[in-house]
């Protein structure tokens, strides 16, 4: 029997945000605070300050549009917010302002947890390996013994895709060596055992070929080790991953005046991922408008709540609450007009600021002059998802990662040549920002895969590169190409799912296997730093001795 063993991990790491943990609070008078935490969860700050501040949740009013970055370490207020409330409240009231510095972002504001395992795994019958990561319950025979380790490197918090990155490193780097040991082209071992994904084999069964094509993988892939001369060493390597996405509960206001202008209030927050260009997407398609004839009010507790921002939830969340009230106003708008166009409000429609009788095109008024017949009174509809169950939201995505890399075996310096994304994420709202997930997801893949990793002194327990130029994050001349393909329109029916993580969880996965078929080795911890390429590189030699 083929059998595989090795110890596989990756280092603590941190969220390392653009704009780091901090806050603005002021007191209004002396019952009532207006803060300004840079936060995930707009909705959710009133509730954490109350019994602290002293007052009621509903005297406290959280107003942040827009944050600089938060990957799952954003949800509270945290001490710092707390204190700049304490602070104002002394000053009389007065603005004050507390935000981290990067070393003390890279020191305390919450990082991704280590995580190190020793798998040891075999084929069954015909070949066939367990694949633990991502559907473990399905492995007929495995054993799992874990243990927590303590170690006063940091507090940790949610990093995008929480344990998934870990779990998926060590799953596809146990695999991939087995798959080595087989022979076998690890594209073609996980064709062939990939029914025990269950619910999800379709979906990567159609995102085989596509990552196969866009890297050229069938083309280009050889056993381990480039065997072509000189030190620079080319190889290829692949993943896969899954992630759940459910949308959040969200509520919505969604009004139509009698001039024709439209407003939203919701009371979510944008991370830079295109949260608002969503909801606008959503409203101008229902309402047969352009985005920018809607006005998004957003970012602020005075509006409807929203859940925080995590989990892939927000997209779901808004999407569905946003159609559900622009779906009713709409519907509340053809009854008024209905009558002026000697219809019924079920034969009527609205397409590109149209309002029209279906398959009369004659019969139709603009939208301001259908909004004219409102009278005084503005429609006001209530947007509100049903929660789990929501049949216009869904869970559980499945995407393919490729990469190709090139070693220098005599510097250990790895480049990235090319990463390929396949992506599901059910009925895509918006393209666009959907390709730019993966594009950053990518980047932070590249990231940790090659440069992150928060080093502590062993002595004195103290961060030694606690900045910008020792904490290395990837730079534009370290990511290569980068190819994005979303399955558009072959899952539509399943509805919206979110996108953020999954993305993220494959590339140090990708990366270390690439790096292994370049140099015929396993590099067997993250980050692929040129000591480590080299070390291992070093026992390779000493084996073959």
């Amino acid at each position: 029997m083929v059998i595989s063993e090795g110890l596989y991990g990756l280092p603590v790491i941190t969220h390392c945000c653009l704009e780091t943990h901090g806050a603005v609070c002021e007191w209004t008078d002396s019952d009532h605070l207006l803060t300004h935490v840079s936060t995930q969860y707009i909705s959710g700050i009133p509730g954490q300050m109350a019994e602290v501040v002293g007052i009621p949740a509903a005297n406290i009013r959280q107003v942040q549009e827009n944050i600089g970055g938060g990957f799952g370490s954003k949800f509270g207020p945290d001490r710092w917010g707390i204190y700049s409330a304490k602070l104002s409240k002394k000053a009389g009231g007065a603005p004050v302002k507390m935000m981290l510095s990067r070393a003390e972002e890279l020191e305390v504001a919450g990082c991704r947890p280590s995580a190190y395992a020793r798998v040891r795994v075999a084929p069954g019958g015909g070949g066939s390996p367990p694949i633990p990561y991502l559907i473990r319950d399905r492995v007929p025979n495995y054993r799992i013994q874990w243990t927590a380790v303590v170690n006063n490197i940091g507090p940790a918090r949610a990093w995008r895709a929480p344990n998934h990155p870990q779990a998926c490193l060590i799953t596809m780097a146990a695999l991939d060596d087995l798959a080595h040991k087989l022979g076998m082209n690890p594209l073609e071992f996980f064709k062939k055992n990939i029914e025990l994904t269950g619910p999800r084999a379709n979906i990567y069964m159609d995102e085989f070929p596509v990552a196969d094509e866009l890297m050229g993988w069938s083309k280009r892939w050889h056993p381990r080790g480039d065997k072509t001369p000189g030190p620079i060493k080319r190889g290829l390597g692949m993943s896969m991953h899954t992630w759940g996405g459910r949308g959040h509960q969200s509520e919505c206001d969604l009004t139509i005046q009698p001039d024709g202008s439209v407003t939203i209030n919701m009371g979510t927050q944008d991370l830079g991922t295109g949260t608002r260009t969503a909801i606008l997407a959503v409203a101008a398609d229902t309402l047969g408008l352009t985005p920018q004839q809607i006005t998004l009010l957003y970012g602020d507790t005075r509006y409807p709540m929203s859940g925080g921002s995590g989990g892939s939830t927000t997209i779901g969340g808004v999407s569905s609450t946003t159609r559900r009230a622009a779906v009713d106003a709409r519907d509340a708008l053809f009854a008024k007009v209905a009558p002026v166009l000697g219809s019924t409000p079920e034969q009527l429609e609205v397409v590109k600021g149209q309002v029209r009788v279906k398959g009369q095109a004659s019969k139709a008024l603009s939208w301001k002059e259908a909004c004219a017949k409102m009278g005084a009174v503005p429609i006001n509809a209530h947007g509100k998802n049903l929660g789990g169950r929501d049949p216009l939201m869904n869970s559980g995505v499945g995407g393919v990662q490729m990469a190709d890399v090139s070693v220098d075996t005599e510097a250990g310096i790895v480049k990235i040549n090319k990463m390929v994304a396949v992506q599901d994420c059910g009925l895509v709202v918006s393209l666009e920002t959907a390709e730019s997930q993966c594009y950053g997801a990518l980047i932070m893949g590249i990231s940790y895969a090659l440069f992150e990793e928060k080093v502590m002194d062993p002595t004195s327990g103290r961060m030694l590169n606690p900045n910008m130029e020792f904490y290395r994050l990837a730079g534009i001349g370290d990511i290569g190409e980068l190819v994005v393909h979303m399955m558009v329109n072959k899952y539509d029916g399943r509805g919206v799912i979110g996108l953020g993580e999954p993305p993220v969880i494959s590339p140090g996965a990708a990366i270390s296997n690439a790096v292994a078929n370049a140099i015929g080795v396993r590099v067997p911890m993250l980050p692929l730093t040129p000591a480590r390429v080299l070390a291992a590189l070093g026992e390779q030699k000493g084996e073959n001795a």
